[in-house]
C-alpha cells in the first residue's frame, strides 16, 4: 500500500542561507563521496521527487557509507534557516532508515528537532527519530513533551514502524483523543472478540470528538481502521460502521473517516464497491468541497463504483462549451481540474462515453495529464472518439522531442486501425531517422525503446508503411524486450514469410532464458502456418519454461495442434489466473479451448469466489483493487465462455 510520507509534498521555496551551524557551511563544498547537487536538491524539495538524479545519487552514497559525507550534509541541513530545508533533509533521512535500522548516525538530529519551531519540521524528526531505531528515546519524548503535533507524530511513527515497541494501554488514556483513537485502532487488530465491542465504541466516541486529526498527515484514521477490521475479518462490521459514519453519527470528521474507511474497504473486500457506493452517491450533491474531493477518489479508484456511480460522477465534469478544459497538471492548478480529470479518467476506462466532451477539450489545450493514453483506449472501445482527429493529434505529437509526447503518440497510433493511423507513416519515419542517428552516435548496440516502438507501430500500420522499409532493413539492433521486432515489422509491412522465418531459424534462446517469440509465431501462423521445425519450436518454447513465452504462446500452441495438447496447456495455465499480467491472457487461451479446458473451472471459480481482494502489487492500493477487478471480470468472462451452450471447441 502507498500512503503520503509526511514532508513528502513539494517544500516551499526556502531561503539559500545558510544558518548559524559551521557544518551548513562547510559541507557546501562537495567531498568525493558526497553527490555535488545533493545541496541543492535539498534547497529546492526535488530530493524527495522519486526518479531524480539527486535522490538516485543520495540513496546510492548512503547505501555505501551510512556514515559518509552524504549522510553529514545531511545532518548538517537539519539546521538550515528554513523550515522547509530542515523538513525537507529530516524527511529524507527517514526515508533513507529503510533497510538499514538501527541506524544511530540520525538520532540527534531527529532528537533536537523535536523542538523545532515549525510544526511540519517537528512532525517529521519525530518519525525519524523512530525510524533510526530510538523508540526508547520517542517513548521517553512521548511522555514528556507537551506539543499535541508532536506527540500525535511520535505515537503515530511508534505504531506504524515495525520493531518499535510501544504498548497501547497508556495510549488509550492519553490526555489527547488522538492519541486514544490511535491506541485503540492499534489494538482492535489483535483484539480478542470479547473485546471489539469495547474498543468499538471507544473508536466511536473518540472520532466523535474530533473536528480534524493531525494523523492524517500519514494514513488516514479511516485506512487504519479498515485494516483492523479486514486483519479481524469483520466484513459486515466494516459495511455498518461505514454505514453509520456517512449518515452523520459521529459528526463531520466522522463523515471523513466513514469515506476513507469506504475507501479502504473498497481495497480489501470485493462485495465493498457494490454494498457502499450507493452510500457514497448520496454524499456528492450536498457535500462541501472537502467532504467532495475525499467521494471522489473512492469512487473512482474502483470499477466497480465507478460503473454505478457514473451519472452521479459525470454531472461532476464540467461542460467544455461554458467551462474551458483547465489541465490538471500544470503549475498552480486548480484542485477541481484534478478532480474532474479523476472522474474523467475513471468513466473513460470503463468505456463510458460520457468522459468523450472533457478528454476532447484537454487535448484541444495541448494538456496531457497522466492516464490520457489509457483514457482514450476506452473511449476508442466505446466508439466516442473521431478517429481522424485522434491520428491528426498524435501527428501533432511526434513532433515534439520528449519521451511523454512520442509514447502518448506511438500508444494512440497502436490503438488506431491501420488505414487511421497510415497518414502519420511519414512523421514516423522522421522520427526513426533521428532516433537512429542518436543511437547510432552513442554506439548503442541494442534498440532503445523509441527505436523499438517506432518499428513497431510502422510494422503494425502494415503495407502503408512501405516507405519504411529500406531504413527498417538497414537496423541490426536487437531488443530483449521484444526480440525480433525489426523482421516482424518487415514481414508486417511487406507480406513477405521470409524475414520472421530467418530470424527464428538463427537466433535460438540462450540460457536460462527464454525469449518471448510469441508475436513472432503469431504473424507466421496467421499468414500460411507453420512448418514442422517451427511447430517444434514453438512447443519447446511454450512447454519448456515458466514465463512470458509460456502464457503468451499457448494460445498459438492451442491453434497450432488443438485439442491433443490441451492436457499439457492446462498443466500450465492455471498457474497464471491470479497473476495481474498474465492472468487475461491465460484466460484468453481457456475460453478459445472451450469445453476442452472445463477442467480449469475449479481454479476459475476459486479466483471468483474469493471475499477478499488477490494479493497484487500493481503499484499502488488503488491499481491493485482495479487489477483484481479486471482479472475478476475476465475470470467470469472464461467461465461463462466454457459453460455456454456453443463456442470454440476445435483448435487448427
Amino acid at each position: 500500500m502507498t500512503t503520503r510520507t509526511p514532508g513528502q509534498d513539494p517544500a516551499s521555496t526556502p531561503s539559500t542561507t545558510a544558518g548559524p551551524s559551521t557544518d551548513a557551511t562547510e559541507s557546501t563544498s562537495p567531498g568525493p563521496d558526497r553527490p555535488p547537487d545533493l545541496t541543492a536538491a535539498v534547497l529546492d524539495g526535488s530530493v524527495l521527487t522519486p526518479g531524480t538524479p539527486a535522490r538516485t545519487a543520495v540513496f546510492e552514497a548512503v547505501g555505501a557509507d551510512a556514515d559518509g559525507p552524504a549522510t553529514r550534509e545531511l545532518l548538517s541541513l537539519t539546521r538550515h534557516i528554513s523550515p522547509a530545508v530542515r523538513r525537507t533533509a529530516l524527511t529524507l533521512l527517514g526515508e533513507l532508515t529503510y533497510g538499514r535500522t538501527p541506524w544511530p548516525a540520525p538520532a540527534p538530529a531527529a532528537a533536537a528537532a523535536l523542538h523545532d519551531p515549525d510544526p511540519d519540521v517537528r512532525r517529521a524528526a519525530a518519525t525519524l527519530l523512530v525510524r533510526t531505531g530510538a523508540a526508547d528515546r520517542a517513548r521517553t519524548a512521548l511522555g514528556e513533551l507537551t506539543d499535541p503535533g508532536t506527540r500525535i507524530a511520535l505515537a503515530d511513527a511508534l505504531l506504524g514502524t515495525p520493531g518499535a515497541s510501544c504498548p497501547t494501554g497508556p495510549l488509550r488514556t492519553d490526555p489527547l483523543p488522538e492519541i486514544r483513537l490511535l491506541g485503540c485502532l492499534e489494538e482492535l487488530a489483535t483484539a480478542p472478540r470479547e473485546r471489539w465491542p469495547e474498543l468499538d465504541a471507544q473508536i466511536l466516541t473518540e472520532v466523535t470528538a474530533l473536528t480534524a486529526h493531525d494523523a492524517d498527515r500519514g494514513c488516514s484514521i479511516g485506512a487504519r481502521w479498515g485494516r483492523a477490521l479486514h486483519r479481524q475479518e469483520r466484513e459486515q462490521d466494516c459495511y455498518a460502521t461505514v454505514t453509520r459514519l456517512l449518515a452523520g453519527e459521529a459528526g463531520a470528521y466522522g463523515r471523513r473517516v466513514g469515506v476513507q474507511l469506504a475507501h479502504r474497504a473498497f481495497q480489501e473486500w470485493r462485495a465493498a464497491p457494490g454494498t457502499l457506493a450507493p452510500h457514497l452517491v448520496r454524499l456528492l450533491p450536498t457535500a462541501p468541497p472537502g467532504l467532495r474531493a475525499l467521494v471522489v477518489p473512492a469512487l473512482c479508484a474502483s470499477r466497480t463504483a465507478t460503473r454505478r456511480s457514473a451519472a452521479a460522477l459525470g454531472a461532476l465534469v464540467p461542460d467544455p462549451a461554458t467551462a474551458p478544459a483547465a489541465d490538471p497538471t500544470g503549475p498552480g492548478a486548480d484542485p477541481s481540474a484534478a478532480l474532474a480529470w479523476d472522474i474523467t479518467y475513471a468513466l473513460a476506462t470503463v468505456d463510458d462515453p460520457r468522459a468523450a466532451p472533457h478528454v476532447h477539450a484537454l487535448l484541444t489545450t495541448g494538456a496531457r495529464p497522466p492516464g490520457m493514453l489509457a483514457a482514450l483506449r476506452g473511449l476508442l472501445r466505446a466508439g466516442a472518439v473521431d478517429t481522424a482527429q485522434l491520428a491528426t493529434y498524435a501527428g501533432e505529437l511526434l513532433r515534439f522531442e520528449d519521451h511523454d509526447a512520442l509514447s502518448l503518440a506511438l500508444g494512440i497510433l497502436d490503438a488506431l486501425d491501420p488505414a487511421d493511423a497510415a497518414p502519420c507513416v511519414p512523421g514516423l519515419l522522421t522520427a526513426l531517422r533521428a532516433v537512429c542517428e542518436a543511437a547510432e552516435a552513442r554506439g548503442a548496440t541494442l534498440a532503445t525503446w523509441p527505436e523499438l516502438s517506432l518499428v513497431g507501430t510502422l510494422g503494425r500500420i502494415g503495407p502503408p508503411a512501405a516507405a519504411a522499409v529500406p531504413l527498417i532493413t538497414t537496423l541490426t539492433r536487437d531488443s530483449r524486450r521484444r526480440p525480433g521486432h525489426g523482421a516482424l515489422a518487415l514481414a508486417r509491412i511487406t507480406g513477405d514469410r521470409a524475414p520472421v522465418e530467418t530470424y527464428l531459424r538463427t537466433r535460438r534462446p540462450e540460457g536460462r532464458r527464454t525469449a518471448d517469440h510469441s508475436a513472432l509465431f503469431r504473424w507466421l501462423l496467421d499468414h500460411g502456418g507453420l512448418d514442422h521445425e517451427q511447430s517444434e519450436q514453438l512447443r519447446a518454447a511454450v512447454l519448456g519454461r515458466p514465463g512470458a513465452m509460456q502464457v503468451r504462446g499457448s494460445l498459438l500452441l492451442w491453434r497450432n495442434e488443438g485439442p491433443p495438447v490441451a492436457t499439457e496447456l492446462l498443466a500450465v495455465l492455471p498457474a497464471y489466473l491470479d497473476d495481474d499480467l498474465f492472468g487475461p491472457v491465460a484466460m484468453t487461451t481457456l475460453a478459445a479451448m472451450g469445453p476442452h479446458a472445463r477442467p480449469a473451472l475449479p481454479h476459475l471459480r476459486a479466483l471468483i469466489d474469493r471475499r477478499t481482494r488477490l494479493p497484487l502489487y500493481a503499484g499502488s492500493a488503488d491499481a491493485d483493487l482495479r487489477a483484481d477487478e479486471q482479472l475478476l471480470e475476465a475470470a467470469e468472462r472464461t467461465v461463462a465462455a466454457l459453460t455456454g451452450p456453443t463456442g470454440p471447441t476445435d483448435g487448427p
